[in-house]
């Protein structure tokens, strides 16, 4: 259980200084868990309390993070760490394609064109960040109505580009996607190991 807290004292909205106050965790901790979309999340997009967040679900956070402590841990990277993946920053051909066809596969039932809203809840990566890559023209896009979209097939182009693998704090989403793939990758080179030798 977390420490007593009167929740009678604090507001039906916060920010993120009083958040991480509230939670005992540190402004690094507090900005993953905000930026990951760990924590539920409104982002404002001013330079400063760019973040509010219901108290409701602060309480719900402490709670699950009493029950489950490993799933509140930012990801490897996050800190400063020299930690990643693994997986090395030049891929070759053959790689790049099989990452290709993971992606595929991983957004079948995705739209054939995203808007930034949908981007940013499928990989957990903030609506200014997603904003970024378009205005960097990191990713061919259009803009309609107020708002960047991307077309599927584009998307996953970046996806397996060096600019979108190599980035330093990764959300929980991508680091899954990218783990996923190695563990597939290794699976798959024991099987070939494994047919070898009964051949």
């Amino acid at each position: 259980m977390y420490e007593w807290i009167d929740w009678d004292q604090i507001p039906d909205v916060i920010n993120k200084d009083q958040f991480y106050r509230i939670c005992r965790i540190s402004k690094s901790t507090a900005r993953y868990l905000l930026q990951s979309g760990t924590v539920p999340c409104h982002y404002t997009g001013k330079k400063t309390r760019c973040y509010t967040i219901r108290k409701e679900d602060v309480q719900e956070y402490l709670r699950q993070r009493s029950n489950h402590p490993e799933d509140y841990t930012a990801t490897a990277g996050w800190y400063g760490a020299k930690k990643s993946t693994g997986m090395p920053k030049n891929l070759s051909e053959e790689t790049l394609q099989k990452l290709h066809s993971y992606y595929t596969a991983l957004l079948v039932s995705s739209p054939d064109v995203l808007s930034t809203n949908e981007i940013v809840a499928l990989t957990g990566y903030r609506r200014e960040t997603v904003n970024n890559w378009c205005i960097e023209n990191c990713v061919p896009h259009f803009f309609r109505k107020r708002t960047n979209y991307i077309p599927k097939a584009f998307l996953i182009d970046f996806f397996c580009s060096e600019r979108f693998r190599t980035i330093s704090k990764k959300t929980k989403w991508h680091i899954r996607t990218l783990r996923d793939f190695e563990q597939r990758l290794k699976d798959e080179q024991r099987r070939t190991k494994g047919a070898k030798k009964r051949g």
